[in-house]
Protein backbone atom coordinates (compact mmCIF):
# COMPACT_ATOMS: atom_id res chain seq x y z
CA UNK A 1 0.00 0.00 0.00
CA UNK A 2 2.72 2.55 0.81
CA UNK A 3 4.35 1.91 -2.59
CA UNK A 4 1.03 2.40 -4.39
CA UNK A 5 0.32 5.68 -2.59
CA UNK A 6 3.82 6.88 -3.40
CA UNK A 7 3.32 6.10 -7.12
CA UNK A 8 -0.06 7.88 -7.11
CA UNK A 9 1.56 10.97 -5.60
CA UNK A 10 4.30 10.96 -8.25
CA UNK A 11 1.71 10.63 -11.06
CA UNK A 12 -0.38 13.46 -9.54
CA UNK A 13 2.61 15.77 -9.25
CA UNK A 14 3.62 15.05 -12.84
CA UNK A 15 0.06 15.71 -14.02
CA UNK A 16 -0.10 19.06 -12.24
CA UNK A 17 3.33 19.96 -13.59
CA UNK A 18 2.27 19.06 -17.14
CA UNK A 19 -0.95 21.10 -16.89
CA UNK A 20 0.92 24.07 -15.47
CA UNK A 21 3.49 23.86 -18.27
CA UNK A 22 0.72 23.81 -20.88
CA UNK A 23 -1.01 26.80 -19.30
CA UNK A 24 2.21 28.81 -19.22
CA UNK A 25 2.95 27.92 -22.83
CA UNK A 26 -0.52 29.01 -23.87
CA UNK A 27 -0.16 32.30 -22.01
CA UNK A 28 3.22 32.94 -23.63
CA UNK A 29 1.77 32.16 -27.06
CA UNK A 30 -1.08 34.60 -26.46
CA UNK A 31 1.36 37.31 -25.45
CA UNK A 32 1.30 39.56 -22.42
CA UNK A 33 -2.12 40.69 -21.19
CA UNK A 34 -3.04 44.20 -22.32
CA UNK A 35 -4.72 46.54 -19.90
CA UNK A 36 -7.73 48.42 -21.32
CA UNK A 37 -7.08 52.09 -22.08
CA UNK A 38 -9.05 54.53 -19.89
CA UNK A 39 -10.85 57.09 -22.05
CA UNK A 40 -13.32 59.89 -21.29
CA UNK A 41 -15.93 60.35 -23.99
CA UNK A 42 -18.07 63.48 -24.25
CA UNK A 43 -21.48 62.46 -25.56
CA UNK A 44 -24.26 65.06 -25.97
CA UNK A 45 -27.91 64.00 -26.19
CA UNK A 46 -28.75 63.79 -29.88
CA UNK A 47 -29.57 61.21 -32.55
CA UNK A 48 -26.20 59.50 -32.04
CA UNK A 49 -27.52 55.97 -31.77
CA UNK A 50 -24.25 54.23 -32.89
CA UNK A 51 -22.54 55.69 -29.82
CA UNK A 52 -25.41 54.73 -27.52
CA UNK A 53 -25.44 51.15 -28.85
CA UNK A 54 -21.66 50.85 -28.41
CA UNK A 55 -22.04 52.13 -24.86
CA UNK A 56 -24.97 49.88 -23.92
CA UNK A 57 -23.49 46.71 -25.46
CA UNK A 58 -20.06 47.47 -23.96
CA UNK A 59 -18.43 47.45 -27.38
CA UNK A 60 -15.83 50.01 -26.30
CA UNK A 61 -14.72 47.51 -23.65
CA UNK A 62 -14.72 44.75 -26.26
CA UNK A 63 -12.11 46.58 -28.36
CA UNK A 64 -9.84 47.27 -25.40
CA UNK A 65 -11.03 50.59 -24.03
CA UNK A 66 -12.19 51.51 -20.55
CA UNK A 67 -14.71 54.28 -21.22
CA UNK A 68 -16.16 56.92 -18.96
CA UNK A 69 -19.09 58.75 -20.54
CA UNK A 70 -19.69 62.42 -19.83
CA UNK A 71 -23.10 63.71 -20.91
CA UNK A 72 -23.71 67.26 -22.13
CA UNK A 73 -26.94 69.14 -22.75
CA UNK A 74 -25.28 71.93 -24.77
CA UNK A 75 -22.08 72.58 -26.67
CA UNK A 76 -20.51 75.15 -24.32
CA UNK A 77 -19.56 72.75 -21.49
CA UNK A 78 -18.39 70.19 -24.03
CA UNK A 79 -16.04 72.76 -25.56
CA UNK A 80 -14.78 73.74 -22.11
CA UNK A 81 -14.16 70.09 -21.23
CA UNK A 82 -12.06 69.54 -24.36
CA UNK A 83 -10.14 72.75 -23.68
CA UNK A 84 -9.32 71.72 -20.12
CA UNK A 85 -8.47 68.17 -21.28
CA UNK A 86 -11.02 66.74 -18.83
CA UNK A 87 -12.37 64.63 -21.70
CA UNK A 88 -10.44 62.91 -24.47
CA UNK A 89 -13.07 62.44 -27.16
CA UNK A 90 -15.96 64.58 -28.37
CA UNK A 91 -18.71 62.81 -30.27
CA UNK A 92 -20.58 65.85 -31.53
CA UNK A 93 -21.65 68.19 -34.31
CA UNK A 94 -20.53 71.71 -35.15
CA UNK A 95 -19.33 72.41 -31.60
CA UNK A 96 -16.04 71.21 -33.07
CA UNK A 97 -15.78 74.43 -35.09
CA UNK A 98 -15.96 76.48 -31.91
CA UNK A 99 -13.17 74.32 -30.50
CA UNK A 100 -11.01 75.11 -33.53
CA UNK A 101 -12.00 78.77 -33.19
CA UNK A 102 -10.58 78.70 -29.66
CA UNK A 103 -7.40 77.02 -30.93
CA UNK A 104 -8.24 73.73 -29.20
CA UNK A 105 -6.28 71.03 -31.09
CA UNK A 106 -8.51 68.34 -32.64
CA UNK A 107 -8.33 65.37 -34.94
CA UNK A 108 -11.47 64.39 -36.87
CA UNK A 109 -11.14 60.61 -37.26
CA UNK A 110 -14.61 59.46 -38.35
CA UNK A 111 -18.02 60.69 -39.52
CA UNK A 112 -20.28 58.25 -37.66
CA UNK A 113 -23.55 59.64 -39.05
CA UNK A 114 -24.86 62.29 -41.44
CA UNK A 115 -26.90 64.74 -39.36
CA UNK A 116 -27.70 66.77 -42.49
CA UNK A 117 -30.01 63.98 -43.60
CA UNK A 118 -32.41 64.95 -40.80
CA UNK A 119 -31.95 68.75 -40.69
CA UNK A 120 -35.38 70.13 -41.64
CA UNK A 121 -37.22 73.40 -42.27
CA UNK A 122 -40.56 73.08 -40.47
CA UNK A 123 -43.38 75.61 -40.99
CA UNK A 124 -46.84 76.46 -39.75
CA UNK A 125 -49.20 75.60 -42.66
CA UNK A 126 -50.88 78.96 -42.12
CA UNK A 127 -47.62 80.86 -42.69
CA UNK A 128 -47.77 80.70 -46.48
CA UNK A 129 -44.26 79.25 -46.56
CA UNK A 130 -44.01 76.32 -48.97
CA UNK A 131 -40.24 76.13 -49.33
CA UNK A 132 -36.99 77.78 -48.25
CA UNK A 133 -37.50 80.04 -51.29
CA UNK A 134 -40.36 81.66 -49.34
CA UNK A 135 -38.20 82.32 -46.28
CA UNK A 136 -38.75 86.09 -46.56
CA UNK A 137 -42.41 85.46 -45.64
CA UNK A 138 -41.41 84.13 -42.20
CA UNK A 139 -42.38 86.41 -39.33
CA UNK A 140 -40.12 84.71 -36.78
CA UNK A 141 -37.90 81.66 -37.31
CA UNK A 142 -36.86 79.40 -34.47
CA UNK A 143 -33.27 78.18 -34.66
CA UNK A 144 -30.84 77.42 -31.82
CA UNK A 145 -27.85 79.71 -32.34
CA UNK A 146 -24.35 78.41 -33.02
CA UNK A 147 -25.70 75.04 -34.20
CA UNK A 148 -26.48 73.19 -37.41
CA UNK A 149 -29.89 74.90 -37.27
CA UNK A 150 -28.38 78.37 -37.55
CA UNK A 151 -26.15 77.19 -40.40
CA UNK A 152 -29.29 75.92 -42.16
CA UNK A 153 -31.04 79.27 -41.65
CA UNK A 154 -28.12 81.24 -43.10
CA UNK A 155 -27.51 78.95 -46.07
CA UNK A 156 -31.24 78.70 -46.87
CA UNK A 157 -31.55 82.49 -46.88
CA UNK A 158 -28.49 82.78 -49.13
CA UNK A 159 -29.88 80.15 -51.53
CA UNK A 160 -33.17 82.06 -51.64
CA UNK A 161 -31.38 85.35 -52.35
CA UNK A 162 -32.50 86.89 -49.05
CA UNK A 163 -30.21 88.90 -46.78
CA UNK A 164 -30.01 87.30 -43.34
CA UNK A 165 -30.39 90.71 -41.71
CA UNK A 166 -33.93 90.94 -43.12
CA UNK A 167 -35.05 87.87 -41.18
CA UNK A 168 -36.21 87.76 -37.59
CA UNK A 169 -35.04 84.67 -35.72
CA UNK A 170 -35.31 83.44 -32.14
CA UNK A 171 -32.76 81.20 -30.48
CA UNK A 172 -34.73 78.48 -28.73
CA UNK A 173 -33.64 75.11 -27.40
CA UNK A 174 -34.91 72.19 -29.52
CA UNK A 175 -37.38 71.06 -26.86
CA UNK A 176 -38.98 74.54 -26.78
CA UNK A 177 -39.63 74.95 -30.49
CA UNK A 178 -42.87 72.97 -30.66
CA UNK A 179 -44.39 74.99 -27.81
CA UNK A 180 -43.31 78.21 -29.53
CA UNK A 181 -45.03 77.11 -32.75
CA UNK A 182 -48.23 76.25 -30.88
CA UNK A 183 -48.28 79.61 -29.10
CA UNK A 184 -47.55 81.47 -32.38
CA UNK A 185 -44.29 82.94 -31.05
CA UNK A 186 -42.64 81.55 -34.20
CA UNK A 187 -44.10 80.43 -37.51
CA UNK A 188 -41.21 78.24 -38.68
CA UNK A 189 -38.09 76.50 -37.44
CA UNK A 190 -34.87 74.89 -38.59
CA UNK A 191 -34.19 71.82 -36.46
CA UNK A 192 -32.74 68.32 -36.57
CA UNK A 193 -34.35 64.97 -35.82
CA UNK A 194 -36.20 63.72 -33.93
CA UNK A 195 -37.59 67.13 -32.89
CA UNK A 196 -38.83 67.85 -36.41
CA UNK A 197 -40.84 64.62 -36.40
CA UNK A 198 -42.63 65.66 -33.21
CA UNK A 199 -43.54 68.96 -34.91
CA UNK A 200 -44.76 67.20 -38.05
CA UNK A 201 -46.89 64.80 -36.03
CA UNK A 202 -48.38 67.80 -34.21
CA UNK A 203 -49.64 69.20 -37.51
CA UNK A 204 -46.74 71.31 -38.77
CA UNK A 205 -45.14 70.79 -42.16
CA UNK A 206 -41.61 69.78 -43.16
CA UNK A 207 -41.00 71.64 -46.43
CA UNK A 208 -37.25 71.14 -46.92
CA UNK A 209 -34.16 69.29 -45.79
CA UNK A 210 -30.59 70.60 -45.94
CA UNK A 211 -29.90 68.67 -49.14
CA UNK A 212 -32.30 71.02 -50.95
CA UNK A 213 -30.08 74.10 -50.53
CA UNK A 214 -26.64 72.99 -49.29
CA UNK A 215 -23.70 71.34 -51.09
CA UNK A 216 -23.30 67.58 -51.35
CA UNK A 217 -26.37 66.67 -49.31
CA UNK A 218 -25.71 69.08 -46.44
CA UNK A 219 -22.87 70.38 -44.29
CA UNK A 220 -23.96 69.50 -40.74
CA UNK A 221 -21.03 67.31 -39.80
CA UNK A 222 -21.24 64.96 -36.86
CA UNK A 223 -17.78 63.62 -36.12
CA UNK A 224 -15.70 61.69 -33.65
CA UNK A 225 -12.90 64.05 -32.64
CA UNK A 226 -9.99 63.23 -30.36
CA UNK A 227 -7.34 65.34 -28.67
CA UNK A 228 -4.05 64.90 -30.61
CA UNK A 229 -2.06 64.68 -27.38
CA UNK A 230 -4.23 61.76 -26.21
CA UNK A 231 -3.81 60.04 -29.58
CA UNK A 232 -0.03 60.43 -29.37
CA UNK A 233 -0.02 58.91 -25.88
CA UNK A 234 -2.37 56.09 -26.96
CA UNK A 235 -1.66 55.31 -30.65
CA UNK A 236 -4.18 52.45 -30.82
CA UNK A 237 -7.16 54.51 -29.61
CA UNK A 238 -8.16 55.95 -33.01
CA UNK A 239 -8.53 52.52 -34.60
CA UNK A 240 -10.31 51.11 -31.53
CA UNK A 241 -12.94 53.88 -31.59
CA UNK A 242 -13.64 53.16 -35.24
CA UNK A 243 -13.88 49.43 -34.56
CA UNK A 244 -16.38 50.03 -31.75
CA UNK A 245 -18.46 52.05 -34.21
CA UNK A 246 -18.26 49.27 -36.81
CA UNK A 247 -19.37 46.69 -34.24
CA UNK A 248 -22.27 48.96 -33.28
CA UNK A 249 -23.46 49.19 -36.89
CA UNK A 250 -23.24 45.41 -37.24
CA UNK A 251 -25.25 44.88 -34.05
CA UNK A 252 -27.97 47.29 -35.19
CA UNK A 253 -28.11 45.71 -38.63
CA UNK A 254 -28.72 42.36 -36.98
CA UNK A 255 -31.29 43.78 -34.54
CA UNK A 256 -32.49 47.34 -35.30
CA UNK A 257 -34.58 47.40 -32.13
CA UNK A 258 -31.34 47.89 -30.16
CA UNK A 259 -30.72 51.24 -31.85
CA UNK A 260 -34.36 52.28 -31.76
CA UNK A 261 -34.56 51.62 -28.04
CA UNK A 262 -31.59 53.89 -27.32
CA UNK A 263 -33.36 56.85 -28.93
CA UNK A 264 -36.63 56.07 -27.24
CA UNK A 265 -34.82 56.29 -23.92
CA UNK A 266 -32.67 59.33 -24.78
CA UNK A 267 -35.60 61.46 -25.96
CA UNK A 268 -38.58 59.77 -24.34
CA UNK A 269 -39.91 59.16 -27.85
CA UNK A 270 -42.80 56.98 -29.00
CA UNK A 271 -41.61 53.90 -30.86
CA UNK A 272 -42.79 55.15 -34.27
CA UNK A 273 -40.74 58.37 -34.11
CA UNK A 274 -37.66 56.56 -32.80
CA UNK A 275 -37.95 54.00 -35.61
CA UNK A 276 -38.34 56.68 -38.27
CA UNK A 277 -35.30 58.50 -36.88
CA UNK A 278 -33.32 55.27 -37.15
CA UNK A 279 -34.64 54.46 -40.64
CA UNK A 280 -33.95 57.89 -42.16
CA UNK A 281 -30.62 58.82 -40.59
CA UNK A 282 -27.87 58.28 -43.16
CA UNK A 283 -24.72 56.49 -42.01
CA UNK A 284 -21.66 57.05 -44.25
CA UNK A 285 -19.77 53.80 -44.75
CA UNK A 286 -16.28 53.58 -43.32
CA UNK A 287 -14.83 52.67 -46.69
CA UNK A 288 -16.48 55.63 -48.47
CA UNK A 289 -14.76 58.08 -46.12
CA UNK A 290 -11.43 57.16 -47.71
CA UNK A 291 -12.67 57.88 -51.24
CA UNK A 292 -11.58 61.39 -52.33
CA UNK A 293 -14.80 62.15 -54.20
CA UNK A 294 -17.29 60.94 -51.58
CA UNK A 295 -19.45 63.52 -49.75
CA UNK A 296 -17.83 62.72 -46.39
CA UNK A 297 -14.28 62.02 -47.55
CA UNK A 298 -11.53 62.39 -44.95
CA UNK A 299 -8.78 62.13 -47.56
CA UNK A 300 -9.59 65.22 -49.62
CA UNK A 301 -8.31 68.64 -48.54
CA UNK A 302 -10.72 70.49 -50.84
CA UNK A 303 -13.89 68.39 -50.72
CA UNK A 304 -15.65 65.98 -48.36
CA UNK A 305 -15.60 66.70 -44.64
CA UNK A 306 -13.09 69.57 -44.87
CA UNK A 307 -15.23 71.44 -47.41
CA UNK A 308 -18.43 70.93 -45.41
CA UNK A 309 -16.79 72.17 -42.23
CA UNK A 310 -15.49 75.25 -44.06
CA UNK A 311 -18.95 76.10 -45.45
CA UNK A 312 -20.49 75.71 -41.99
CA UNK A 313 -17.70 77.77 -40.39
CA UNK A 314 -18.22 80.59 -42.91
CA UNK A 315 -21.96 80.59 -42.17
CA UNK A 316 -21.31 80.81 -38.43
CA UNK A 317 -18.82 83.62 -38.98
CA UNK A 318 -21.52 85.46 -40.93
CA UNK A 319 -23.78 84.96 -37.91
CA UNK A 320 -21.04 86.56 -35.77
CA UNK A 321 -20.47 83.33 -33.85
CA UNK A 322 -16.72 83.80 -34.50
CA UNK A 323 -14.65 86.96 -34.26
CA UNK A 324 -12.59 85.86 -37.25
CA UNK A 325 -13.17 83.29 -40.01
CA UNK A 326 -11.66 79.84 -39.63
CA UNK A 327 -8.76 79.22 -41.97
CA UNK A 328 -9.18 76.47 -44.56
CA UNK A 329 -5.78 74.97 -43.70
CA UNK A 330 -6.63 74.92 -40.00
CA UNK A 331 -9.72 72.85 -40.77
CA UNK A 332 -8.23 70.48 -43.35
CA UNK A 333 -5.13 69.77 -41.23
CA UNK A 334 -7.41 68.62 -38.40
CA UNK A 335 -8.98 65.90 -40.59
CA UNK A 336 -7.05 62.64 -40.10
CA UNK A 337 -7.82 59.55 -42.25
CA UNK A 338 -4.99 57.29 -41.04
CA UNK A 339 -7.05 55.57 -38.34
CA UNK A 340 -9.70 54.62 -40.90
CA UNK A 341 -6.93 53.21 -43.07
CA UNK A 342 -5.49 51.30 -40.14
CA UNK A 343 -8.87 49.79 -39.30
CA UNK A 344 -9.56 48.62 -42.85
CA UNK A 345 -6.04 47.21 -43.30
CA UNK A 346 -5.45 45.55 -39.93
CA UNK A 347 -8.77 45.47 -38.03
CA UNK A 348 -6.74 47.12 -35.26
CA UNK A 349 -4.45 44.09 -35.15
CA UNK A 350 -7.39 42.03 -33.87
Amino acid sequence: MPTKNWLQRIVGINTVFACTTLMLAAAQAAGPSVEPIPIKIGLPISNYWPAYVARDLKLFEQVGLKPEFVGFQTGAPLIAAMKSESIDVAWTGLATLFMLGQDIPLKFILVPLDSSSQMAFVVDPASGINSYRDIAKAKNIGAPTATCAEVSLITAAKAAGVDRSQLKASSLAPNLLLGALKSKLIDSAFIWGPWNLAMRDAGYKIVNYDKDFQINGGVCATAITVRPKFLAENPSVGCKLIKAHALSLAAAQKDPSIAIKTMQEAFNLPFEQAKETYDTLLIPSIKSQLEPDSPWSLTSKDHGLAEKLKVAADALFEAKAFTKPLDKEQISSSVEPKYLQEFLKTDCGK
